[in-house]
């Protein structure tokens, strides 16, 4: 199809279709915010027209002289000022249906220049952004302050510190490296961060599930300590909490398959299949239970306090260093008995950290093997470390169908340390 487009089309009228069809997309938009009663100087024709004249400005430049783009561009950004000042004028400072103008017609030249895939991607986007006007309006309307202020250092610690930091490697064995430390504590951020703000716009009222789910993307053990305590204050909601609990656990062993499938995919293979039996079987109860109860339709928000605790994603930090640090002399002076103490005593904190430090690890210093089998123990004592959460904190109802819920996947984990070990021994 496309080498009889080629055939029928010269190079110029492919650009010429591409740029009709971006001041079409964008024109479009800005036509429905006219119909819908807001004046704009520019509809559908208008932006199609500007488009094809950046592409046939671009033609006529590459053809006879290039400087022609550098005097018509000063021109239209002129004629677009003209218009501007008339909506002033009448007291409408809106001018987004200008700035749009001015890129169609970029978009255009773009397209004469046979960046097709670029000049359609940056369209797209700016459709994009021109209709979701009312939502951003909605969203931020019920941002507060102090989620403001989170966001703003989310973006300096992504985009203006983590670029800074030495790419260099130091300590023992050069494993410390400053840039990769805090690309983790800006993933655990992220994690935390988004998952704060799905909660809180997707809304956690509309049940524990949906609570549970989102928050099993940062942390499980968060939800097993908030629903045990609940399930002492409102007993008749006890196995719908531990439903809820089971689930997080469930998004917990997917979220190890998906970190150690970003650092190591040797680590990733040999995970997969017991993490993978671990969702499944957590996943199947919990749906046992599911069918078993009718959920309330509403229920009481986990809080989640700061939006961005960076303390804790630096402590976060410290503790993957130090389990790094651990895990290197563990593995010189105990070998392979060091290595599992660390996976067991790092997995009562947290999965995250021993996954990333052994998936890291594997790739130049331990076997992947060994490395799987020290995250599965990890997941081993978390998993039990979760179930004592349940047993001291929740009913007795919730401590039943936790205890329940998570012995396959601690068995999962046990099995799979087994036959991993026997693989690479025999």
């Amino acid at each position: 199809m496309y080498d009889l487009l080629n055939n029928l089309l010269t190079p110029f009228l492919f650009s010429l279709i591409v740029a009709l069809g971006i001041g079409l997309i964008v024109g479009m938009q800005r036509e429905f915010e006219s119909v819908s009663g807001k004046e704009h100087f520019a509809g559908m024709r208008g932006f199609a027209i500007m488009s094809i004249l950046g592409c046939v400005i671009t033609f006529l430049a590459e053809e006879l002289n290039i400087n022609i783009i550098l005097v018509v561009s000063p021109a239209i950004f002129l004629f677009i000022s003209v218009f501007h000042y008339s909506k002033i004028q009448k007291e409408n400072f809106g001018i987004v249906t200008e700035l749009s103008l001015a890129l169609v017609f970029f978009l255009g030249v773009l397209s004469g220049l046979h960046y097709i895939q670029e000049s359609v991607a940056v369209a797209v986007i700016a459709s994009t952004l021109l209709t979701l006007k009312s939502k951003f309006r909605e969203t931020l309307s019920r941002i507060t302050q102090d989620e403001l202020f989170a966001f703003i250092k989310f973006i300096i610690l992504s985009f203006l510190i983590l670029p800074i930091l030495p790419d260099k490697n130091y300590g023992p064995g050069g494993i410390i490296n400053p840039q990769s430390i805090g690309f983790i504590v800006v993933v655990v951020s992220s994690l935390s961060f988004i998952g704060y703000f799905i909660i809180k716009f997707f809304g956690a009222e509309k049940g524990i599930l949906f609570t549970a789910f989102f928050g099993g993307t940062f942390s499980s053990t968060a939800v097993t300590w908030v629903f045990s305590s609940r399930s002492k204050e409102n007993e008749r909601f006890s196995i719908q909490y531990a439903i809820g609990i089971i689930i997080a656990c469930a998004v917990m062993f997917t979220r190890v398959l998906v970190v150690a499938a970003l650092f190591n995919t040797t680590v990733f293979k040999w995970l997969l299949i017991p993490c993978s039996l671990m969702v499944l079987g957590s996943s199947a109860f919990a749906y046992f239970l599911y069918r078993k109860c009718k959920l309330p339709a509403t229920s009481e928000p986990i809080q989640l306090g700061n939006p961005l605790d960076i303390t804790n994603a630096l402590l976060f930090g410290i503790q993957y260093v130090a389990i790094t640090l651990f895990v290197y002399f563990a593995n010189i002076y105990l070998g392979t008995k060091g290595l599992l103490i660390t996976g067991f005593i790092s997995g009562l904190a947290d999965v995250d950290a021993i996954n990333i430090s052994m998936s890291k690890l594997s790739l130049t210093q331990i076997d992947p093997s060994m490395a799987a089998i020290v995250i599965l123990l990890a997941i081993v004592s978390n998993t039990i470390f979760k179930m004592g959460q349940a047993y001291l904190k929740g009913s007795i109802v919730l401590r039943k169908q936790v205890m329940i819920g998570l012995a396959p996947s601690m068995i999962i984990a046990l099995l799979s340390i087994a036959g991993i070990y026997l693989k690479i021994n025999i």
